[in-house]
């Protein structure tokens, strides 16, 4: 362990980072062994120290330990389809209004990464997620075992098939999916009272199918709008943009008001 001077001290919990350098890993577990590239961690090691401890490999290096922060998600889930960004998925929590207890439809998994943002962020309530590329829904499944999410529950399957058999009504439905447009309708049945629709769409005539078809089927308080996060470099010569991807995806949020 390294001693700390003059700084307060934590014990750790699950999950927590353990990080070399620019290497880094999510850890969820006090039991078994943990194999890195510079050798096997023994877990139960870790849940005796404190936050900015560190804990050696069989091979003698060292990773140091800090908290988890929700950010570690984006950083070490395995992608396969392009995940929706941070940046789209703060305005989601924010337009929403989300609470901690809120029930929320995730059709489209994907990568898993806003299933587990939600999940994480609304610690007592759920998230049922949906997706019907099996390969897709395999890469969700290991990513919410990384971050040992209990409040998730994954359907493989096509929404349009399984919704007449889903009987909870949610708080909050995302659609991140081929045809959103032509599910709308039934989403607004799987809404509460209050509740609200998000569609993520990266192109935008069909953001303009989902904005209409909200329209059509009596959702209030539309809006339709675009998050663009500027990165910048900083130079002794002078700061200027680094951002080589500008656009990700659009937003099209309305709320269920009967």
């Amino acid at each position: 362990m390294t001693e700390k001077t003059g700084e307060a001290t934590s014990k750790v919990s699950l999950p927590l980072v353990i990080f070399s350098g620019k290497t880094s890993y999510i850890i969820n577990s006090f039991e078994g062994e943990f194999h890195t590239h510079k050798g096997v961690i023994d877990l139960s090691k870790l849940k005796d120290l404190n936050y900015g401890d560190e804990v050696e490999t069989h091979l003698g290096f060292k990773f140091k330990v800090r908290p988890f922060s929700l950010s570690d998600f984006f950083k070490h889930f395995r992608k396969g389809p392009t995940p929706i960004m941070p940046k789209d998925i703060g305005a989601i929590i924010a337009f929403t209004g989300l609470r901690p207890d809120s029930a929320i439809l995730d059709c489209g998994t994907g990568s898993g990464v806003l299933s587990a943002y939600l999940a994480y962020f609304c610690r007592d309530g759920f998230v049922v997620t949906v997706e019907k590329r099996k390969d897709f829904a395999k890469i969700a499944r290991k990513n919410f075992e990384l971050a040992g999410l209990k409040n998730i529950h994954q359907i493989v399957g096509d929404i349009f098939g399984l919704a007449d058999s889903i009987k909870i009504k949610f708080d909050l439905i995302v659609l991140d999916m081929k045809d959103d447009d032509k599910f709308i309708p039934k989403a607004r049945e799987l809404l509460k009272n209050s509740g609200y629709l998000v569609v993520y769409n990266p192109y935008i005539d069909a953001t303009r199918d989902a904005y209409f078809a909200m329209l059509n089927n009596n959702f209030q308080d539309i809006e339709s709008f675009e998050i663009v996060k500027i990165d910048y470099e900083h130079k002794r010569a002078g700061t200027r943009p680094s951002t080589r991807v500008w656009h990700s995806g659009f937003l099209v949020v309305g709320r269920k008001i009967d």
